[in-house]
């Protein structure tokens, strides 16, 4: 009774035929991929960084020469004032000129030009 208590314990246990693969390998595959997805953020960020420190120093240069080009624009708007090429005249001791305007004439005067016509650009008629 003993050999078929034996053999009906024996019957009842499940047989291991199959062989559990190890865990590690996969669990340091799964954290080889972690640390280089990881990695890889760290580095898109920094680039991103470095970027955005481009962006806001030309942002800043921009503003720079906006100020520069508002500062030019005031320079000639002052420049354009009546009163500023008179300053800038006295300055080199020159006055204005009163005199009569004269007219150069050139060419033929009067009607009995070789070229026909009465009078041509710049004659008195």
């Amino acid at each position: 009774m003993a050999a078929t208590a034996a053999r009906v314990a024996a019957a009842r246990r499940p047989l291991r035929s199959f062989h559990r693969p190890a865990r590690a390998p996969f669990v340091l595959v799964v954290v080889g991929l972690m640390c280089g997805g990881l990695v890889t953020l760290l580095l898109l960020n920094t680039v991103l960084a470095k970027d955005s420190f481009k962006l806001s120093d030309l942002r800043s240069s921009i503003d720079e020469l906006h100020q520069q080009a508002a500062a030019q624009e005031n320079q000639l708007r002052v420049w354009n004032q009546p009163g500023a090429l008179d300053e800038a005249a006295r300055q080199y001791q020159l006055r204005a000129d009163t005199s009569a305007p004269e007219f150069v004439t050139t060419g033929p005067t009067g009607g009995e030009s070789g070229q026909g016509g009465e009078g041509g650009e710049g004659t008195v008629r």
